[in-house]
Formats: C-alpha cells, sequence, structure tokens
C-alpha cells in the first residue's frame, strides 16, 4: 500500500544527465529578484523546452492490451511517476507566464492567432491524456482482480508523485481514478486493500476542492523545492482575475484597474519561480514514455462508461453517492 504522507518538499533522489524534471534545491527568494540574465536563461529554457514537448504529444500507436498491461504492473512506481513528472516539467517550463495570461484573457479568435498558446494548449491535452490513461488501464481487463491490481498501482504511484511535488499529474491520476466510468466499479474497490484506499484518499483530501483548495495551496506554498503545479487551479485563478476585475475603471474608464493585474501577478509569479528552479534532470524511460504516450486510448467518457456497465453491470453500488462526470481540464 501507499507510504505515509512526506513532508513537503521530499523527493526522489534517482537521477542522471537526461531531460529536465524539478529539483531538490531551493526555489525560495523574493519575486522583486530577477535580473535580465535571470529572463533571458528562462526564455531560453522554454525555447529548449518548446522543441522537446513538440516531440512528446501523445500519439496513438499501439492498441491496449494484455501485453501492456503486463509492462505496466512490471514496472517499478517510481520509474512511472518519474517519466510522468520528467514529461510534466518539459511541458510547463514550454509555457512562458504571459502565454497564460494570454490563454485567458484573449478572444477565441486572438487565440487562433496566438501561436505561442500551443504550449499552453499542449499541457492541458497531456493532462486530459493522462486522466484517460489511468481509466483506460484500469478498465482493460474482465476480471475484478486484474482491475484492482491496476487501481491499487496507479494509487501507489500518487503517492510518488506527491512526493517529488508533482502536483499537475497526481491531479490528473486522481481524475481518472474518479471518473464515472472507474468510481461506480464497486467490486473492483472492494479488492483493493483498505489501507491503500485510506492512503489515497488522503491525496483526494490534498487535492480537493475545500475551501478553495485549501490543502492544496498551503502544500504548494510551502514547498520549498522543485515543483510542478496543478495547473487547472492557478488557471482558474487567472479566469476569475479577468473575468471578475474590470481592467479600466473611473469616470469614462480612463484609468487602469492595476488591482486586478496584481493579482495576476501573485499568480504568475508562483509559476515564474518554478520554473526558475534549477532542475535536476530525471533519467528517461522509453519503456514508461511508450506506456503513457503510444496507446490507443478510448477517450469518450460514454464509451468508458459502456465497458464500466458491462463488466460490473448497471447495479454496482458506489459507496459515497454518485459522482457527477469531471471535467478534467476544459479550455
Amino acid at each position: 500500500s501507499a507510504a505515509p504522507e512526506p513532508e513537503p518538499g521530499a523527493r526522489s533522489a534517482r537521477a542522471s544527465g537526461a531531460s529536465g524534471a524539478p529539483s531538490s534545491s531551493s526555489s525560495g527568494g523574493n519575486s522583486t529578484g530577477w535580473s535580465a540574465g535571470s529572463f533571458q536563461t528562462l526564455l531560453n529554457a522554454a525555447q529548449s523546452a518548446e522543441r522537446e514537448a513538440q516531440r512528446l504529444v501523445p500519439t496513438p500507436r499501439t492498441p491496449l492490451t494484455k501485453v501492456q498491461w503486463h509492462q505496466f504492473m512490471d514496472m517499478l512506481d517510481e520509474d512511472v511517476a518519474e517519466e510522468m513528472t520528467r514529461i510534466d516539467w518539459i511541458m510547463f517550463s514550454s509555457i512562458r507566464p504571459r502565454d497564460l495570461v494570454r490563454h485567458v484573457s484573449l478572444s477565441a479568435a486572438q487565440k487562433h492567432d496566438c501561436k505561442s498558446l500551443e504550449n499552453v494548449n499542449r499541457m492541458i491535452a497531456h493532462f486530459n491524456h493522462v486522466a484517460y490513461w489511468v481509466s483506460n488501464m484500469i478498465i482493460l481487463r474482465d476480471k475484478p482482480k486484474h482491475r484492482a491490481k491496476a487501481l491499487q498501482k496507479f494509487m501507489d504511484i500518487a503517492w510518488k508523485l506527491r512526493q517529488i511535488n508533482n502536483y499537475n499529474s497526481l491531479g490528473a491520476v486522481i481524475a481518472g481514478i474518479n471518473a464515472n466510468a472507474i468510481h461506480r466499479m464497486a467490486q473492483t474497490r472492494e479488492l483493493v486493500p483498505h489501507q491503500a484506499q485510506k492512503d489515497f484518499m488522503r491525496l483526494e483530501i490534498l487535492m480537493g476542492t475545500q475551501k478553495s483548495h485549501f490543502a492544496y495551496r498551503l502544500a504548494w506554498e510551502n514547498t520549498s523545492s522543485g515543483r510542478i503545479p496543478f495547473l487547472p487551479l492557478h488557471r482558474r485563478d487567472l479566469v476569475s482575475a479577468e473575468e471578475g476585475n474590470r481592467t479600466f475603471i473611473g469616470e469614462g474608464e480612463r484609468h487602469i484597474n492595476w488591482k486586478k493585474f496584481e493579482i495576476m501577478g501573485e499568480v504568475i509569479v508562483g509559476i515564474q519561480k518554478s520554473q526558475g528552479t534549477p532542475n535536476l534532470e530525471l533519467e528517461r524511460s522509453s519503456e514508461a514514455q511508450r506506456l503513457i504516450l503510444d496507446g490507443d486510448l478510448t477517450k469518450d467518457d460514454e464509451e468508458l462508461y459502456e465497458r464500466s456497465v458491462q463488466l460490473e453491470g448497471p447495479g454496482s453500488v458506489v459507496v459515497d453517492g454518485p459522482r457527477k462526470k469531471f471535467a478534467w481540464f476544459q479550455r
């Protein structure tokens, strides 16, 4: 079963000189200490990450079968979590802070003409892909005992992601596990050890919406080492600032509402700090990358639900009540 929750900042020490991932170095320092050299370094890193991220777009090459299921089950949880983190870090590093602002403030037509938003859209699409990958892998097998093994493995991988402060993939894994098609399968969940379910519930609380995501925000602020943000929430914060505050105020709307941009700036500074952390490069796992990116997945909620009903029938009982469909990451 999953390990107890680590202190914020704890991470795996396994590393080599391959593609980037968050580091264990401190990301502290004041937000005003950015030099021209620091910004140029970030820009160069973003351009390099963008080129690499373009090669990490999921491509449905291989139908999911028992072969892929066994490959997945035989892999170490650390290897899967670290490859997920390596991919996430590259995509996160490719995003320029101004692109996040543009993503929530431009009109649909303007977005279409803004090529740099491809980096934001790519990470959004990858978040959804990971969530669907989790659901597909769990629902792949016909027997409840096999589905329960995959479910527990993803619960354990979620803890590894927490330990290396990859909140984005953690959120995607939780979304995949809590999708309607998976959550309703009581027979499968009953076969997962109680302790594993209890430990996973702690992660659900961490990433939950209670008190405006208070638990996550606290963990995020107190993570002093390399970290990848739960992008859906930070983007939502920008949307709230954009939609909830007028850009111009006063008589004739001749004055800029600087308070609006201060709010948006607070979100962006946290992201900049994270991107500016020197990265500890994780070893690329080709096998894990193929499993994550190359599977031919079902990405239709209705099809996944129909498969779920075929496996456990329409009368499968959900202990804590029905779930609404999870809008994993809306553009």
